[in-house]
């Protein structure tokens, strides 16, 4: 399957561009980003129009990059706007291509379809990331050898937490998966809840008392292309989401190549804000479950499936944990068909039918 082009993906955390150029290969195609003296962010191709030596080798001055080879220039349009040697003109094609970016809640966004076709409103809300004062939190980067949809799978099927992360490990046993009953076009929803139950590691490392039982809740919202947010969180039982402890946490997958993936993580939080030693305990966290235990099963996923990121050509058997994640591809699947002009009916999207997975809204699982 190849990519959807006419859409927002995550190039950055915000707080990754400072001064020094970030180079990011994105859908295939070599990207340099940088922020300006104006605190503005751009974003050209990586690779001088001449030799095609990496840009970001090269040096930024005043907005500026001039190229490590042979000293050509370019502006932040991309335009070469210096040639050193000979009469200093400035060759036919000496330019490179200019992305359009967005920054906002701590996100650096980059649309990779057609310039004629960008839709600022298309960008997911993940305001638990602005520097807002109302939330504190903390990010991380990782790269993972493996499709971007594999780990997409992984988050919608949290029922890999009990096995893979001995953090999320709990003594009662699997959680329930709940029905998606959104309407909200283009989302899909992952739900898993355990109700009054004592709390994991996790929830006991956040602050909730070992010895009171109450309700948790993961709740994985997802929108294509790979744009997550976990709404994870515990409260006294029957109590309301909007009490008790809440860490929401983003997961923003943006495809490298067919078989690798950009891995931005975020971890927020509406209390204890400011407790610098908590948020670095987080961050330790963060490290230690997404690339320390997901990222080693993922990429053995991919080795053993090849160069191939046709998962329903190699007919996988189904739980009904994937509900999710068969919807999120079929929906995913469908948008890029789409955008290439086919016509596409609904029972032409690969993959199996609903009741190929067997019956029921809700099934068990761990999150």
């Amino acid at each position: 399957m190849a990519f959807i082009r006419n859409t927002w993906y995550a190039a950055a955390w915000a707080r990754e561009l400072r001064e020094e150029m970030l180079p990011r290969t994105i859908l295939g195609e070599p990207i340099v980003l940088f922020r300006k003296t104006d605190g503005a962010i751009v974003a050209l191709g990586n690779r001088c129009a001449h030799r095609f030596v990496p840009l970001h080798l090269g040096r930024l001055d005043n907005n500026v990059i001039e190229c490590k080879y042979h000293g050509l220039k370019y502006d932040e349009s991309g335009s070469c706007i210096f040639n050193p040697h000979g009469d200093g003109k400035i060759p036919p094609g000496a330019r490179v291509k200019k992305y359009i970016v967005a920054e906002r809640h701590g996100i650096v966004w980059i649309w990779m379809g057609e310039a004629s076709r960008v839709d600022r409103s298309q960008i997911r809300d993940f305001t638990e990331f602005d520097d807002s004062g109302r939330f504190t939190f903390v990010t991380g980067y990782v790269h993972v050898a493996a499709n971007y949809q594999l780990i997409a799978d992984n988050l919608l099927d949290l029922t890999h937490g009990q096995y893979v992360h001995p953090l999320f490990t709990n003594a009662a046993g699997p959680a329930t998966m709940e029905a998606d009953t959104s309407s909200e076009p283009g989302t899909v929803w992952a739900k898993f809840v355990r109700k009054n139950q004592y709390p994991n590691q996790y929830f006991q490392m956040l602050g909730y008392p070992k010895d009171q039982r109450g309700d948790h809740r993961n709740y994985m919202r997802w929108n294509a292309p790979g744009v997550l947010l976990l709404d994870v969180g515990m409260t006294s039982v029957g109590g309301s989401p909007s009490e008790g402890i809440s860490i929401p946490t983003a997961h923003l997958l943006t495809p490298e190549t067919l078989t690798s993936t950009h891995y931005l993580w975020g971890m927020a939080r509406n209390f204890r804000l400011n407790d610098a030693s908590f948020s670095a305990q987080l961050l330790e966290t963060g490290i230690s479950v997404f690339e320390n235990e997901d990222k080693p099963i993922i990429e053995a996923q991919q080795r053993a499936m090849g160069a191939s990121d046709d998962l329903f050509g190699m007919t996988p058997a189904l739980l009904q944990t994937d509900r999710a994640a068969l919807r999120a591809r079929r929906l995913l699947e469908r948008m890029i068909r789409q955008e290439r002009g086919e016509v596409v009916e609904p029972h032409a999207i690969a993959g199996l039918a609903q009741e190929d997975i067997g019956p029921g809204a809700a099934t068990s699982g761990d999150a």
